[in-house]
């Protein structure tokens, strides 16, 4: 949302693009979707669990923009004030805590029209499951998060060995 609208200020200066583009969006999904529940998961400022196990984890990202670090406890504050969960843990990404939520619920029976419309569209595009996307970035790597894949192994290949053997520890075994 930072990143699709232009820079915003408000009358005292204060940047309020991400604010705008995250309620926008927000509502937007609240209005299709007509959720039951809501919350909204947020990164805490500090390593996590993938730090530990690879020091040079999103080693390469560059530093959250000044601009955007402060509109996050404005968004929160707006959030609150809507009576809408903020969920945090510190040493897990907002990632994590969503994922962590999605197992837990689906586990429960929920789900929602939105994860399988995603499900089928990843599918059809890139012909492997969600639950192999992960898989997919371990074999080629994530530059974007500087974590080292298999040297030689691109999309492609790692597609390939994830359509023919499923899993990482499946190829491993073959």
């Amino acid at each position: 949302a930072f990143y699709g609208l232009p820079d915003l200020t408000n009358a005292e200066g204060r940047h309020t693009n991400a604010v705008l583009g995250f309620l926008n969006i927000m509502l937007k999904v609240l209005e299709e979707e007509k959720p039951a529940y809501l919350a909204v998961a947020f990164d805490v400022h500090a390593p996590t669990f993938r730090h530990r196990m690879f020091e040079a984890y999103k080693g390469t990202r560059h530093p959250m923009p000044e601009e955007l670090k402060e509109q996050i406890p404005l968004i929160q504050e707006v959030l609150k004030a809507m009576g809408i969960l903020i969920l945090t843990k510190e040493g897990y990404e907002a990632d994590d805590i969503i994922g962590t939520i999605s197992r837990r619920s689906e586990a429960k029976g929920g789900q929602t029209v939105v994860q399988d419309y995603h499900t089928r569209e990843v599918i059809e595009e890139y012909q492997i499951t969600p639950a192999q996307v992960i898989e997919l970035k371990a074999l080629m790597g994530d530059s974007s998060d500087n974590i080292p894949g298999l040297p030689g192994v691109g999309v492609k290949t790692a597609t390939k060995i994830l359509q023919s053997y499923g899993t990482i520890e499946n190829a491993h075994e073959h």
